[in-house]
């Protein structure tokens, strides 16, 4: 719906608002489990093979092959060696890790490429959570000392974490590509989820956290009244923060129908469970409703 180039098509973020809303109410019966395959970017990369939102970029080849790799279960016991020690070696030890990670990855991409002899294009190293314990971004936050995700210092945690990913995975790889950075899907992370359930964790501090993760608001379970301009607004605030930094955002959101806060909607495998979580109780439809373009800034206009 935007870039820093050209700006946010706000007419489209009405869309995808709506959007949004008719795919929960289409699948009502499975929590509104449509929403979790759709992605709405602003700066969108062109090699993204995460799903959901992976795409083949008009500057791709024909045929290619791009790998997604994670590992944050193995980034948080290694931080585990590194108790109590200052953020330089806590980053240093996050490099290594993704370095070893992401020569693993190329490694794969190397091999099915050879064995299908199809172009290699590039590997994205971004660690994304499952379910599973011991498999969460957030405890990766947790073990640099914050008492639970979503406390003052989160942002700046998972900055440091982006930032020690994307240097490791550059140094294993000349074809790091995609996303690579840390995902914060609260859904299908048990760490997210512990910490939103607790109140910790809230849609405001998630929107925080974009400015400095690789993606943005992602798996997040509204309540099913939620309007469609709600939704709207959500995604351009989500938009405007990539817009004006010149990264990639997105908005990866289900308003559950018939959930209130404090339920919790059941996607199942690697999809998790999400609580629901509120949102602001003002609207913001006459904003939503005027349509036409929010200009990119002076800064991409020039370039």
């Amino acid at each position: 719906v935007g870039s820093t180039k050209a700006g946010i098509n706000m007419d489209a973020v009405a869309l995808m608002g709506g959007t949004i809303k008719a795919a929960a109410e289409r699948t009502a019966d499975r929590g509104g489990f449509g929403c979790a395959k759709l992605v709405v970017f602003c700066n969108a990369v062109e090699d993204n093979p995460f799903m959901a939102g992976a795409f083949h970029g008009v500057g791709e080849g024909d045929c290619v092959i791009n790998v997604g790799v994670s590992g944050p279960g193995v980034v948080y016991h290694a931080l585990q060696d590194v108790k109590g020690q200052p953020f330089d070696t806590v980053a240093e030890t996050v490099k290594k890790t993704a370095f070893r990670i992401t020569r693993m990855g190329q490694l794969v991409a190397q091999e099915a490429s050879r064995r299908l002899n199809v172009p290699f294009g590039i590997v994205d190293l971004s660690l994304a959570p499952t379910p599973a314990v011991g498999d969460s971004v957030a405890r990766i936050l947790e073990e640099m000392g914050l008492e639970v995700c979503g406390t003052h210092g989160t942002t700046a945690a998972l900055a440091l974490l982006n930032d020690a990913v994307k240097k490791g995975g550059v140094m294993a790889s000349s074809h790091v590509g995609g996303l690579s950075g840390a995902f914060i899907p609260v859904s299908e992370d048990e760490g997210m989820i512990a910490a939103a359930a607790s109140g910790a964790l809230t849609l405001d501090k998630l929107e925080a956290m974009t400015c400095v993760c690789s993606v943005g608001l992602d798996m997040i379970a509204v309540p099913g009244d939620t309007t469609a301009e709600t939704l709207a607004a959500i995604i351009a605030d989500e938009a405007a923060i990539g817009m004006v930094n010149s990264k990639t955002t997105a908005v990866r959101i289900i308003p559950a129908p018939g959930k209130v806060v404090g339920d919790t909607v059941e996607f199942g495998g690697l999809l998790g469970s999400a609580p629901v979580m509120p949102v602001h109780p003002f609207g913001s439809a006459d904003f939503i409703h005027r349509g036409g373009r929010i200009p990119a800034p002076m800064q991409s206009l020039k370039n």
